[in-house]
């Protein structure tokens, strides 16, 4: 009786996933063919897996190159170790594959934060969580030049045009939030200070909250003092611009792995563009349904389908339900393989289970 009412439990608060499911079941039954899905895992060509698996671990060291040159700037006294920092990194990928909520970031502060504390070096989580939020905002702004590369020269549609200034425009409005935090650190940090030097027990609970409040914003501007080098600014954005070319480019593996090489590096890019843009909605664990979704609709509208339950004919390119949809299954297994395989592992490094992380995660960041 118990597991049933944690069943009902479930699906009442998950509702979004519910739909979502439905909304599958219901396409599958009414348009895939299941012997060409089957057919299409069959064909697939395990050396072009291969090489966008190495394709995705590439991107993935070179974001924590990236956030490596951030953190090294932000505590002078200390240094991010690579494989602390790659652990943090797969940890926090781990987490946002299997929490519908993109707790990700937040776990990522806390492994970094524990494993230095382990190496005897006592750090700030705010100042952590200060360095992976400029690390995410690189990572737009990179993004958002991508694209806007892709439609002044691959000729995007215009829903990807206007995406992309969305896209830049958060990205900009985030760094200039970040830059200006940076300018008033100084006085934030001597604010906070004093503060903190007033506090007291009878204080008003406002007061004491703002104090904190302050504290806490101090700490995480700390994280962005890399942004007074112009070289290491410079060295970042080529960085994490690499990062998203690798990205790019294990997509455009992955197509070829299901002989869609036709599609070539501009579909690439629109399923690059959409499956981040499924990324940021924290609907469901790691985003089953929704990157079906994000994937399967643009590549059968983009380049067309054959009719319900017919093949597409050799001397036609196009693409069926079925295929988009075997290929959508791929895709996500050949990108989730490293966040789930090589995250788990470091969860058991770090001496770790999902629990904790999930309970450490969402506690303040006030220390």
């Amino acid at each position: 009786m118990n597991s049933i009412k944690k069943v009902i439990r479930f699906w009442a608060r998950h509702w979004l996933l519910v739909i979502l499911v439905a909304i599958l079941a219901y396409a599958l039954w009414q348009r895939v063919n299941y012997r060409e899905l089957l057919s299409t895992f069959a064909g697939v060509s395990w050396i072009f897996v291969g090489l966008a698996i190495l394709a995705n671990l590439a991107s993935i060291l070179l974001k924590v190159a990236s956030w490596k040159i951030i953190f090294d700037f932000s505590f002078r006294s200390v240094r991010g170790c690579w494989r602390d920092l790659t652990s943090s990194l797969m940890i926090g990928f781990l987490v946002n594959a299997l929490v519908p909520a993109r707790m990700g970031e937040l776990a990522r502060a806390y492994v970094i934060s524990r494993r230095q504390t382990l190496n005897g070096h006592q750090v700030s989580r705010s100042t952590v969580f200060g360095t992976i939020v400029l690390e995410r905002v690189f990572d737009g702004f990179a993004l958002a030049m991508i694209i806007i590369y892709g439609i002044t020269r691959m000729d995007l549609p215009g829903w990807a045009d206007r995406g992309a200034i969305v896209l830049l425009a958060v990205a900009i409005f985030f760094a200039g939030a970040l830059v200006l935090l940076e300018a008033k650190r100084e006085s934030i940090v001597q604010s906070a200070a004093a503060a903190e030097a007033n506090y007291r027990e009878h204080h008003p609970w406002r007061k004491k909250q703002m104090a904190r409040l302050k504290g806490v914003l101090a700490r995480f501007s700390e994280g962005q003092q890399v942004l007074r080098s112009p070289g290491r600014v410079i060295a970042i954005l080529c960085t994490t611009t690499a990062s998203w070319m690798s990205q790019l480019t294990a997509v455009y593996l992955s197509l070829n792995a299901f002989h869609l090489g036709f599609t070539g590096f501009l579909g690439a890019l629109l399923l690059l563009i959409l499956i981040n843009v499924a990324g940021a909605l924290p609907a469901t664990p790691g985003n089953i349904g929704i990157f079906q979704l994000a994937t399967v609709i643009p590549l059968t509208i983009t380049y067309g389908s054959a009719p319900a339950g017919q093949q597409c004919l050799p001397d036609i390119k196009c693409i069926s339900e079925s295929t988009a949809l075997a290929f959508s299954i791929g895709l996500q297994a050949i990108e989730g393989s490293i966040g789930l395989g090589v995250g788990s592992a470091f969860l058991l490094r770090e001496g770790l289970n999902l629990k904790q992380v999930k309970r450490e995660s969402i506690r303040k960041i006030e220390e």
